[in-house]
């Protein structure tokens, strides 16, 4: 059987003059259409409202009354040209247009141009668009990229630098002006420019906002041809009503160098502390054991001169096995920790009390209205021993206090170890938290404290001293310990 004929297609029905002009004024954008001779023949209600003209009043006036009159001459010949030669168009591309209020206010537009034959002749439909908001946020935003701290520039999809600011250009020996318009391929070393193209691609397909070459050494190409270490962040945002790529770069320079300034500092601390206690340690256990081979040799009663004399060697040589254990603990200070426990701050220090106890006469108070808090435990008892038995060493008197107190302080738990000892004299606190710097000469290597202060700040905290407290005497030392765990960059 034949196929069932198509069904007819309905004509579509045909608006109507009146429809035409409720949908001309309903437009939420300024319309003014204009004839040959520059009159504006039909103004629609969103361009009475933008110019404050009435749209009764503007019939037959002049096109160039909405301008402002410094541009009525030049708009004369412009408006010739377009009839001369009339196609679809922006107006005045690449530049910010103005109009003219009734009250002679002028604020930035934007015009669209699209030619309309009629019964009438050649009439031109200009579409307005006020862009006074959209440039103040625009001049805002180049406001604050140009005052940006921080490396910025804006790339297109093409590749091409379409903005840059001032810190960027000239941390790589450029001004502005010689890199807008530039390919971004210009600041790549040679050897990325063969995978940067697909990377990019790569990244736009995604368009989440990250860092650039995570895990890699990231260098940029400075105008000199040397190359400098960079951070480099991406995200994508609107510029000049196209989605370009906006990158913050960071210039870490600085900060690679005395990272690893820092790191060749601690290797070679080490280094040095190893083979100090490597090769010092052999040749003190032979002058140890020589002083005993003496001491036997001597007998029950020899003179006591000698027997003082290698007494005092004997006292040397332990204290320089300490002087070689505390440098150790010193070079060793400088490695975070990163196994976080819960910590009882009560718990902790009656444990290195009943480890370490202070000497007779002394007595010790805490105060440790603290909850548990995370941190590194083996560190921080290392600080917390020191600053007792520094406490204890130095007091003068048969008699004495020391108070450990502890309470919250934001982020940190402030730790407070405070004696009613001699006190530091204000001369010496800025040396003590040196290496081999003592406060009074009550022996000690002069690393304990040095060790505490390398070892709080490490793991992201502070120390300091207040002394004296009362009477001229007494010496307070305080850290703070973070009590939240903290995450190193290079974990």
């Amino acid at each position: 059987m034949p196929a069932d004929p198509p069904a007819p297609v309905p004509e579509l029905a045909q608006p109507d003059a009146a429809l035409l002009a409720r949908a001309f004024n309903a437009a939420p954008n300024g319309f003014v259409l204009i004839d040959a001779a520059g009159r504006i023949v039909a103004a629609n209600t969103a361009l009475e409202a933008m110019f404050g003209h009435a749209t009764d009043a503007l019939v037959g006036q002049s096109i160039e009354t909405l301008l402002p009159a410094a541009l009525h001459e030049a708009h004369l010949a412009h408006r010739a040209r377009f009839f001369e030669h009339p196609e679809p168009r922006a107006m005045g591309a690449g530049r910010v247009l103005y109009g003219r209020r009734a009250d002679g206010h002028e604020f930035p537009v934007e015009i669209g141009l699209n030619p309309l034959p009629s019964a009438q002749g050649l009439l031109v439909l200009a579409s307005v668009v006020d862009i006074s908001e959209r440039l103040a946020l625009e001049w805002a935003f180049r406001g604050l990229f140009d005052a940006s701290p921080y490396g910025l520039l804006i790339v297109d999809d093409d590749g091409t630098i379409a903005m840059v600011n001032r810190v960027l250009a000239e941390s790589l020996g450029y001004t502005q002006a010689m890199l807008v318009g530039k390919p971004l391929a210009g600041l790549l070393p040679e050897r990325y420019r063969g995978r940067h193209d697909a990377l990019m691609d790569g990244y736009r397909a995604t368009g989440e906002a990250r860092m650039m070459g995570q895990g890699r050494d990231l260098t940029a190409l400075h105008a000199d041809g040397t190359e400098l270490p960079v951070e480099i962040g991406l995200s994508r945002v609107r510029w000049q009503r196209r989605t370009m790529t906006l990158a913050a770069v960071s210039d870490i320079s600085v900060r690679k160098r005395l990272e690893l300034e820092l790191r060749q500092a601690s290797n070679n601390l080490e280094e040095f502390s190893y083979a100090a206690s490597h090769d010092l340690r052999s040749p003190l256990r032979g002058i140890a054991d020589l002083v005993e081979w003496i001491n036997a040799d001597l007998g029950d009663e020899p003179l006591p001169a000698v027997r003082r004399n290698l007494d005092r060697i004997s006292q040397r040589i332990q204290r320089m096995e300490r002087l070689m254990d505390d440098l150790l603990s010193y070079a060793r200070a400088g490695r975070t920790a990163t196994e976080y426990t819960s910590v009882e701050l009560d718990g902790l220090l009656r444990g290195i009390l009943d480890i370490q106890p202070l000497p007779p006469g002394l007595a010790v108070e805490l105060e440790l209205a603290v909850e548990p808090f995370q941190a590194t435990r083996i560190p921080l008892e290392t600080a917390l021993r020191n600053l007792l038995s520094n406490a204890a060493k130095h007091h003068d008197r048969p008699a004495g206090l020391i108070r450990v107190t502890a309470r919250h302080d934001d982020n940190f738990c402030q730790i407070s170890v405070i004696d009613d000892g001699p006190g530091v004299p204000v001369a010496a606190q800025e040396r003590i938290f040196k290496l081999f710097q003592t406060a009074t000469e009550r022996g000690g290597s002069g690393i304990g404290l040095a060790l505490t202060k390398r070892v709080v700040e490490v793991h992201g905290g502070r120390i300091e001293l207040n002394s004296p407290l009362a009477d001229g005497r007494g010496a307070a030392f305080r850290i703070w310990w973070p009590r939240f765990p903290r995450r190193t960059s290079d974990e």
